[in-house]
This record gives structure tokens, sequence and C-alpha cells, in this order.
């Protein structure tokens, strides 16, 4: 017997529930799928008697951006018609996102990490690997945690899900031929053999790095997630100076004015104690008033500007040698 167009439909959002998401997903209930259904029927052809895959796809997006509006999904199951006809509506659909080649400096961060501390220091949240299927237009996915999973958030799991639609609804993400065509005319090779291309997209806390590999039989993307806030944590840890003894005691210094105070206090003294310093930072200021403590002490004013520092980023401008 024949189904109808409805029963197809209903079919179809299934379907596409489950090779979006997975198991757990496509058994959310009943009204997840309806949401979907019933804004295919007034968005698209189907009282023309059809509709295609980009209807699903876009009437997904409304209503999963939709739920995510709210710090529960399940809190979107107790809402009145009026109060989801009214969420849908107000819902922005294929959020923009700016999305960018990458350059060859930053390759790596197309790829995992080989130490757990360049992972950390980089605040990767962790990776998503993609692919289209055989057919080349199923979308399968598998999440990888990095850093112990301990910077996958609520917060971060909404951006991503909104970043990936956006990618997926007219972006590389799209399918297999549609990825090549992104590739082919944006460039961002990340391999000299033109195998491999990388996009990035940032956003105000994070930034995402899409590797893609237009090739059947391949796995197509990696989407790698990094939390911008856990970097400038991170670099802000670095130490700015390390002191040294001659009994071999050494100590790292993460605060700046600690670090000065330790020079004033201790250089006098670095004949007898065998006091040594070296400045970690780049940081001109820094640097320089590290070297105007330096030049005090022999009683000389430091004849370098702050400028100096500035256009010499690293140099060592200090008289004699510490």
């Amino acid at each position: 017997m024949a189904i109808s167009l409805s029963e197809q439909l209903e079919s179809d959002i299934k379907e596409y529930l489950h090779k979006t998401f997975g198991t757990y997903f496509s058994s959310l209930d009943e009204r997840f799928a309806a949401d979907i259904k019933e804004d295919v029927i007034n968005t698209s052809d189907f009282h023309h008697g059809s509709y295609n895959d980009d209807d699903i796809s876009i009437a997904f997006q409304r209503v999963t951006l939709g739920r995510m509006g709210h710090p529960d999904w399940q809190i979107y199951h107790l809402c009145t018609d009026t109060e989801a006809n009214t969420m849908k509506q107000n819902v922005k659909v294929n959020t923009p996102i700016h999305i960018r080649p990458a350059s060859y400096e930053e390759a790596g961060l197309f790829y995992s990490q080989m130490k757990e501390t360049e992972d950390a220091a980089l605040g990767t949240v962790g990776h998503v690997r993609m692919d289209f299927g055989s057919s080349g237009k199923g979308f399968y996915h598998t999440w990888w945690p990095h850093n112990d999973d301990q910077f996958n958030t609520k917060e971060f799991k909404g951006e991503l899900q909104e970043v990936v639609d956006a990618l997926r609804a007219d972006g590389p993400l799209k399918d297999l031929a549609s990825m090549r065509s992104y590739c082919y005319r944006n460039g961002g090779e990340l391999t000299e053999d033109g195998r491999c291309y990388g996009y990035v997209v940032d956003t105000e806390h994070y930034r995402y790095c899409l590797r893609c590999t237009p090739s059947p039989g391949d796995y197509q993307g990696y989407l790698y997630c990094y939390n911008l806030r856990q970097q400038q944590m991170a670099q802000q840890a670095k130490p700015v100076g390390r002191v040294t003894f001659a009994d071999g005691s050494r100590m790292d210094y993460t605060d700046t004015q600690e670090y000065l105070r330790c020079i004033q206090e201790e250089l006098p003294q670095h004949s007898v104690t065998g006091f040594r310093y070296e400045t970690l930072t780049d940081d001109p200021v820094v640097r320089k008033q590290v070297d105007d403590i330096l030049f005090d002490l022999y009683g000389e004013e430091n004849p370098h500007s702050l400028e100096d520092y500035e256009n010499n980023p690293g140099q060592d401008m200090k008289m004699g040698g510490m």
C-alpha cells in the first residue's frame, strides 16, 4: 500500500535525525519530529505535493535553535503551543558566522596535539570527526574530548551546534560535493598536495578550526574547538622571568612585580650568591624595567627608550651580562 506524502515526510525526518545525531537524539520525543514536520509543511511546497532535504534541514535548525534558547531542552516540552509558535517566529535561522581560509602558520591547529601540555595551553575543548557516508550526502559524526572534557560546557555545546548548523546549511559541511566546491573556490590549503583544506570560525569565546578532505573514502571533516578564555589564562600563567642561584635553586615568576622586586633585592649581592636572572617575556615594558634596575645598580641611566624595546622584541639590550 502506498504511503501518503505526510507519512513519507515523517519517515524522512526520522532518518534525518538518525543520520545527524545517531540513536540517542533520534529517540527524542515525538514532539521534536512533529515540530520539524509542521515547520516543513508551513514553509515549503508541501501543499503542492513536494519538499526536499533542504526543507527538512532548515526546519530542523529552526526547531533546534528554538530549544537551545532554554537552559534545558526539557523546558521546551512544557511550553504551550502559543509559546512554542512565538519562540519559533523569533528564533534566528542560519545565524551569520564569519569563516575564513587558514594560513600555513595555523596548520597545527587542525590536528590533535601530541603533548597534553600543548592541548592545555591551547584550551582545546575537543574535536568532531565527520564524514558524509558512501552516498556523499549523509552526515555521521563522533565527538572526541580533550583536556578530560572539562571545557565542554553547556555554553559551548549550544554554540557548537549553532556553528555546525550554519556550516551544514550553506557551507563546506552540507555534503561532499558542496565541500569539494567550497574548498576549490575558497582556498585554504593545509598541505602542498592540495588534499586538505582548513577554515577558521572565530566567535567571542571560541575558535573552530575545520579541516576538510573532500575525497570519498576518507573522514571528510575534523572540527577542532578551542576555548579562547582558557588560552588567555594559560598565556597569563606563563612565567615572565626566572632566577637562579649558585646553590642550584631556581624560581619562576608569573607575577611581574614580584619578579622585578626579586631582581631589585638580589642583584646587589649577585657576586656572593651567584644570582642570575632571565627575562622570559617579550613585553617591552617589563624588559625595559629590568634593564632600568641593572643600569641603576651601576649608577647609570638606561640609554634605551621604550620604543627601542618595542622595535626589537626579544633582543638583549642590557649592558654587560646578567
